[in-house]
């Protein structure tokens, strides 16, 4: 990669995406914007997704490859961000494509309005359909501080915890260089990258295709990735202790955790159909209840360490589960 003092550093994780990564790095390439580079991390793919990236890394001087062993999509971005040397930075996930106007539209928008942030509006692609649904923000456009735009992304309604329809200011990562290991790792970070930024800019425009496809990663239904989506909420509660803004935004929290709560009733009733006890399905919303209780006491005490160890819903029954104390 030879590209001279890129504007932008567009960052792509790679994992197993073969059949969609041609379509994602034409559209990255064909952008109407010349001042970029492109840093896409292959992530111990087991397909055939290194040999396209190699492909296209000698077709392209603005691609630069990096083979790493299977880490995930938090460590994949890590890696990223250390061999990224662009003024502003860009993410794009491996099954997704971006409009040729992405990076000039998302640039011009944080030149012109001095912006340390430029969020846009996205499609929804479904590509069993081919059918490509523009959404389009309830929040206004303009220019807004981070209050503002936390009042609306806290709650998770009116600004969505994505990284890729979002322009960012590299020094917005510098003293926060990396993702939580564990899925909904944006949505963990999100409120403290969005609190670093002095101007954020909203923008109409439609420029990004987010793939919906049965297989991908953030729409399993898994334990696993069920507790991270907790540990992700608890993560948002320890930010908002740890910057004294709490009181400021306890009404948007509590908003937060009642999607929380609405949403772990439906993913556990749907767990329920794969290990049908009636004592697990109890002990589960019992553990959430209680965990959503902690989250928004005023007094909330538990460590980054506490948030990551704990898991929200367990596999088995506990004897005691009724009995359990609320984690603090």
């Amino acid at each position: 990669m030879n590209t001279i003092n890129p504007k932008i550093s567009v960052i792509i994780p790679v994992y197993n995406t073969s059949q969609y990564l041609a379509r994602c790095l034409d559209s990255i390439l064909n952008q109407d914007f010349e001042a970029y580079e492109v840093i896409c991390v292959n992530d111990g793919s087991s397909d055939n997704s290194l040999e396209i990236l190699r492909e296209y890394e000698k077709k392209s001087s603005k691609i630069k490859v990096i083979d790493q062993v299977n880490s995930g999509v938090a460590q994949t971005r890590n890696t990223a961000l250390k061999h990224a040397s662009g003024d502003y930075l860009a993410f794009l996930d491996s099954d997704d494509f971006v409009r040729e106007n992405y990076l000039s539209r998302l640039y011009d928008a944080a030149i012109d309005n001095k912006s340390d942030i430029v969020i846009c509006n996205f499609y929804r692609y479904y590509e069993q359909i081919n059918l490509a649904k523009p959404v389009f923000y309830k929040f206004r456009r303009g220019v807004f501080n981070k209050y503002d735009i936390l009042k609306g992304l806290i709650p998770d309604n009116l600004i969505h915890s994505y990284l890729w329809n979002k322009l960012w200011k590299r020094e917005i990562f510098e003293n926060h260089s990396t993702f939580p290991n564990m899925k909904f790792e944006d949505l963990a970070i999100m409120s403290e990258l969005i609190y670093k930024a002095d101007r954020i800019t909203v923008i109409n425009d439609a420029l990004y295709y987010y793939r919906i496809r049965k297989t991908s990663i953030v729409r399993s239904i898994s334990l696993q990735t069920q507790n991270d989506y907790m540990k992700a909420y608890a993560l948002i509660r320890l930010f908002l202790e740890k910057t004294g803004e709490y009181s400021r935004f306890k009404r948007h929290f509590f908003y937060l955790s009642l999607k929380v709560y609405i949403v772990m009733l439906a993913v556990n009733f749907m767990l329920f159909k794969e290990q049908p006890s009636l004592r697990l399905l109890a002990q589960n919303i019992f553990s959430i209840k209680s965990f959503i209780k902690t989250c928004r006491e005023d007094n909330f005490s538990m460590t980054q360490e506490d948030i990551l160890n704990y898991n929200v819903l367990s596999r088995m029954v506990k004897i005691t589960a009724l009995n359990t104390k609320t984690p603090k």
